[in-house]
């Protein structure tokens, strides 16, 4: 009897940009409801890696399935739609508009309607129960109707987890929430991605080991742009060839 097929299959990916290889024959299998972490050094392919799953970039050589299909050329929308969710380490809010507006916009996404830009919103019935239940999980609801351009940075990071929420993945991407925030800022968000439903599939990078490794069950550790380690944390935090990568980064 065979086993289920992987959620996400990163299959001996290699993304290149003319003579520069960011990404460096990677191969990642990501089951179902389980917590993953890609961390590594600055320019160790992380982001890259993200792209090449997300559909931002296609794989030079390599294959990238979602949910058993070959998505290696699939445009990012079409994987939202398939129930990928993204976050990105710079922030992609709509500042003029209001939380619940960038959230009515993302909820739209994952439609196989087509979207038009150019009529009015309607925040009504299955777009404001997703609203809803996604601001009550990061614990933003009270922000539902204030301009983005208004919250802090730490609320503006709970959003756009929020907002990727709002598209019901069944696989999220984090691109390094915590990214920006103070050491306060970041255990309050540790605890928001600890808090998330356990049933939804997660990849996140992290530039703070130790907080991502409090995070998640498996480790995929990269230096330019080859994997050099894969394991649980406990086995990550004591392999010496990480160490050495991140006391000389």
């Amino acid at each position: 009897m065979t086993s289920a097929l992987p959620i996400l299959h990163v299959d001996d990916v290699t993304v290149r940009f003319g003579g520069v290889t960011a990404v460096d024959g990677v191969t990642l299998r990501v089951e179902r409801g389980s917590r993953w972490a890609v961390i590594g050094p600055n320019g160790a392919g992380k982001t890259t890696l993200f792209k090449a799953i997300s559909g931002e970039v296609r794989p030079t050589i390599g294959r990238v399935h979602l949910f058993g299909a070959d998505t290696s050329r699939a445009h990012p929308n079409r994987k939202a739609q398939r129930g990928l969710g993204r976050t990105y380490q710079v922030s992609e809010l709509f500042q003029a508009l209001t939380v619940e507006e960038n959230m009515a916009i993302a909820a739209q996404a994952r439609t196989p309607s087509r979207f038009h830009s150019w009529r009015p919103l309607r925040i009504r019935g299955w777009i404001d129960e997703r609203i809803t239940s996604a601001l009550d999980q990061l614990q933003i609801s009270d922000e539902r109707f204030t301009v983005v351009s208004e919250m802090s940075h730490g609320q503006q990071r709970s959003l756009e987890i929020a907002i990727a929420l709002a598209t019901k993945p069944e696989v999220l991407l984090l691109d390094e929430p915590a990214a920006g925030l103070s050491a306060a800022e970041r255990r309050i968000m540790k605890d928001l991605v600890e808090s998330l439903p356990r049933d939804l599939t997660i990849v996140l990078i992290e530039h703070d080991m130790e907080i991502a490794l409090e995070l998640v069950d498996r480790v995929l550790v990269l230096d330019n742009g080859k994997m050099i380690a894969e394991g649980n944390p406990d086995e990550i935090r004591s392999n010496q060839h990480v160490q050495d990568v991140y006391l000389k980064s």
